[in-house]
């Protein structure tokens, strides 16, 4: 079961517990004593059917320190969009709510706010998704807002990922080979060590709802050849959702990783793409689809 993977897992553990005893003297410390709302992220995606005129997004944001205490009272806090870091274009692509303020209900540490995305009006044809960054910029109280610590970010960018009408069903058995692999090297940004060869077999995407596919593999083979592993399968699923040119993935494998694919190039029932996890595993993947069916004519770049 991955018996490198434990080792290097628990030789990073121990690093990471030693290097928890360190303090950064660069950052302000806000694990205890003072509140601080913020963002989760610094940065989230978002899908939108490029079908419907509009749809409302949540934008997520928290409380952070005070020993985990919940809002005394509630909190008025006021945002602003960052143009520096913003490519959507105000009232074209998307409008701000409520003055660009929200409240942070009394009891919590977590809540959403709304801002209105023009779905139609985005370009599923453009390279990079176009963006939205927001900034914290006031609270009410002695709530500071938008300190930039390990923990926190006053700062978040949302991508707008168009989703095109589905328009088929990509389920079946594929066909896939896989070359220039890479064992993880626990960082998930490092090249790994390389793995010569090629591996191949099949793999079973199931649709789950319109769009999103189950996998019986998410490393398309590689934790059987390279580790001797069960399938790369979370407790709780491994899932593709189809999004316009690309596929995102939700759900994880069973050590908790994800992964990311990037679609090289599909020609008629023959897809090439890339993928890495977050443990640093990777590989270069031609997958045919079954019965030699083209894949949806979104897909084809040649």
């Amino acid at each position: 079961m991955k018996k490198n993977k434990f080792k290097f897992a628990a030789i990073a553990i121990i690093l990471a517990l030693f290097s928890s005893c360190l303090v950064d003297d660069d950052v302000t410390d806000f694990g205890a004593g003072t509140n601080l709302v913020d963002f989760p992220s610094g940065s989230i995606d978002g899908t939108f059917d490029i079908g419907m005129d509009e749809a409302e997004f949540q934008v997520p944001a928290r409380l952070v320190g005070g020993n985990g205490s919940a809002a005394p009272s509630d909190i008025v806090v006021t945002y602003e969009v960052d143009p520096t870091k913003t490519t959507a274009v105000e009232g074209t692509n998307f409008v701000i709510l409520n003055n660009g303020t929200f409240t942070f209900p009394a009891g919590e540490t977590q809540t959403t706010f709304p801002i209105k995305i023009l779905s139609s009006s985005l370009d599923p044809e453009l390279p990079v998704p176009l963006t939205i960054a927001l900034k914290l910029t006031a609270a009410t109280g002695s709530f500071p807002v938008g300190v930039s610590t390990k923990e926190s970010t006053g700062t978040i960018i949302i991508n707008l990922k168009p989703l095109c009408p589905i328009t088929d069903d990509l389920s079946g058995t594929h066909t896939y080979t896989q070359t220039s692999m890479q064992y993880g090297d626990g960082e998930g940004t490092g090249t790994g060590t390389g793995i010569a060869g090629t591996i191949s077999g099949t793999v079973t995407w199931t649709e789950t709802e319109p769009g999103k596919y189950s996998l019986d593999d998410a490393s398309f083979g590689l934790y059987g050849a390279i580790y001797d592993d069960d399938p790369a399968v979370g407790p709780n699923g491994a899932f593709l959702t189809w999004v316009c040119r690309e596929f995102l993935f939700s759900g994880s494998d069973q050590y908790s990783d994800t992964f990311t694919y990037n679609i090289v190039s599909v020609t008629g029932p023959v897809m090439v793409f890339t993928w890495r996890n977050t443990w640093g595993d990777g590989g270069t993947v031609t997958l045919t689809r079954e019965g030699g069916v083209d894949w949806p004519d979104i897909f084809q770049t040649n």
